[in-house]
């Protein structure tokens, strides 16, 4: 209610003083006139003239709504809705004068005409001068849109409105809709208009003004939400109001060419991706070797492109799959001038690693292979123990072997206070990589621990889209199940972000680094959003079956242990903690023993040797 209130008090505002100004321009006409005939104002016709046209001004401003439009959004309608108002009141002036104040007499024909031009150029260099001010671009002030395109409603904060107007005017964008409404998400200009087009009111208000525009235009207008970084609440929101009336929704991409494009899961998710400083990274990354494992899958190929963009020296692509292989292969091949060599190999497999690394030589290890489902882990445990624990392993002591400057490992959520295989596999990686602290060589290790990476092979996501196009059910584990989810290109960052960071600390301090991953999802919630999307209403259209948590699943989880105390970084939403390990010899053997045993498929010896290392592990599935 105190926002619309604001609203009205400014457009009383701007009708005041634009009213002022035309009574003040009316009186300098005025006396200008008859000094130019060099004779005296009679009976005080100019403070009449002046009294009288302020007051139309402040009448026909209320009638026509002039005193709609916000100042810095000014745009071509507002133009058109200026020169309108201004010669309605240059022509009502004198017959007011005529009928009320003696006929008119002593007010010269031309003052009326010379009046509205001055009066008009300066409402306009007003205007002007404060859409350059805050804007800083007037080119789209006398530009129009289009008439005949499909109605659209834009959503967004005011400034993020009119940004997308001035951008569509000059053409930066394609010309696909005729703009009906705006819906101001900060709801602070409701009954005003931006650049012509008025607003309508707030999010509550989107139901009623798809009804109104579809009454008039014959056709549902397409909603636009042009904020690039929503709050989740209200996306959700946006989300279930456009599935409930049956009208399109799409957004504003953020990226190197701004476009419109729909809906995904990760807009469902709402929280800011945070802004890393990839300046040490490419620092990091330029004219070095570059090795990454896992290259194929889904954090390993981003990574892979990602470091592709920051100049490496030559970049190594190892891969189990070959299928995975070859679409990065693929991918990297569209790079100019870009040196890599993708080698098909296991990282479990020692002798082949160490025929890549002395090939190679490379300089920064980024350990992306992982076995990493986690039910599939539960019935497959050795094969999570060879490949989680003994990769990395063959890793590290590649990495050691042959000098390399850093080694990160990445790492999940899972491995805090593990309670699966998979988690526990990651816990003793990690233990692994902060062990690097006690050898010889001067490399700086680090783990990078995430939640889950959204459309990532065997992700939720994906799943879930299987079923919406299927028809439902779509099945979920736990009504009240959480998770953490951030984006792939989020997370490869996040992972080149904390190998630079580290290599600028003592390499006797190997650290674990978390990124700040806001709320977690309530993943029957994510499940609803998903349904809408694509047009259907949840539990009506698609219904939604509850399974039960599988072996090894939280309910929810979490990114640091009890014992663990983050620290900050200089990178904002980057934490770490550093540790150390007591035994690092002692630490060797048990692992060396877990090995032994998952090598001769001993499920009885696998769990033994899982107790000595992660006291709290309690095995189930398939060592139960």
């Amino acid at each position: 209610m105190n926002k619309i209130r604001d609203a009205w008090v400014t457009r009383l505002f701007v009708t005041l003083y634009d009213s002022v100004i035309g009574a003040v321009c009316m009186y300098v006409v005025m006396r200008v006139r008859y000094v130019f005939e060099d004779k005296a104002v009679p009976e005080f016709i100019d403070i009449k003239a002046a009294l009288v046209f302020g007051v139309v001004c402040a009448i026909v401003w209320v009638v026509l709504r002039v005193n709609k439009a916000i100042w810095r959004f000014t745009a071509f309608e507002d133009v058109r809705s200026l020169l309108t108002g201004v010669g309605v009141a240059s022509l009502l002036t004198p017959l007011v004068l005529f009928f009320f104040f003696n006929r008119g007499e002593h007010l010269p024909r031309s003052v009326p005409f010379v009046n509205g031009i001055v009066f008009f150029l300066v409402l306009m260099i007003s205007r002007a001068s404060v859409l350059l001010h805050h804007n800083g671009d007037v080119r789209t002030l006398f530009k129009s849109f289009h008439p005949d395109l499909p109605p659209a409603i834009l959503i967004g904060r005011s400034q993020n409105l009119h940004d997308y107007m001035r951008d569509d005017a000059l053409g930066k964008k394609e010309n696909m809709y005729r703009l009906r409404g705006l819906i101001e998400t900060g709801g602070s200009h409701e009954g005003r208009s931006i650049r012509g087009v008025p607003v309508v009111g707030n999010l509550d208000d989107v139901q009623r003004a798809v009804d109104d525009i579809e009454y008039v235009h014959g056709a549902k207008p397409t909603l636009i939400l042009v904020d690039t970084s929503a709050d989740r609440k209200k996306v959700k929101k946006l989300v279930r109001i456009a599935s409930n009336i049956g009208t399109p929704l799409v957004r504003l991409k953020q990226g190197r060419q701004e476009e419109l494009s729909p809906f995904e899961a990760a807009d469902l998710i709402g929280r800011r991706v945070q802004k890393l400083d990839m300046a040490p990274v490419k620092r990091m990354i330029s004219g070095k070797r570059v090795l990454i494992t896992g290259a194929g899958g889904t954090i390993g190929s981003a990574l892979a492109k990602q470091v592709a963009s920051y100049d490496p020296a030559h970049l190594i692509l190892v891969d189990g799959s070959e299928m995975n292989l070859y679409h990065v292969d693929q991918k990297l091949n569209e790079y100019e001038n870009l040196s890599f060599t993708a080698y098909l190999g296991d990282v479990r497999d020692s002798v082949h690693m160490d025929e890549i690394f002395n090939e190679e030589s490379p300089q920064v290890i980024l350990h992306a292979a992982a076995l990493k489902h986690v039910p599939l882990m539960e019935i497959n445990p050795i094969e999570a123990v060879l490949t989680n624990v003994g990769g990395t392993k063959t890793i590290i002591d590649m990495a050691i072997k042959y000098k390399a400057e850093s080694f990160t490992l990445i790492s999940t959520d899972k491995a805090v206070e593990p309670n699966n295989i998979m988690g526990a596999s990651k816990r003793i990686a990690e233990m692994l990589t902060m062990a690097t602290a006690h050898t010889d060589v001067d490399i700086s290790a680090s783990a990078v621990r995430f939640g889950n990476v959204l459309g990532s092979n065997g992700s939720v996501v994906p799943l879930f889209e299987r079923q919406i196009e299927n028809g439902g059910p779509v099945t979920v584990t736990h009504k009240d199940a959480t998770r953490f989810f951030m984006t792939t290109t989020e997370a490869a960052s996040l992972v080149l972000q904390a190998a630079a960071l580290n290599g600028g600390q003592r390499k006797e301090f190997a650290a674990i680094y978390v990124l700040d991953m806001g709320e977690p999802v309530n993943i029957t919630s994510l499940a609803r959003q998903l349904i809408r999307l694509r047009g259907f209403v949840p539990e009506k259209d698609i219904q939604i079956e509850y399974t039960g948590l599988r072996a090894g699943e939280k309910m929810t989880e979490i990114l640091t242990g009890e014992q663990e105390n983050l620290e900050t970084t200089y990178v904002k939403g980057i934490f770490r903690f550093t540790g150390d390990v007591n035994d690092a010899a002692s630490l060797s053997r048990r692992v060396d023993k877990l090995l032994a045993a998952s090598q001769k498929r001993d499920k009885k010896g696998v769990k033994t040797a899982l107790a000595n290392l992660i006291p709290e592990y309690e095995p189930n599935g398939g060592l139960s």
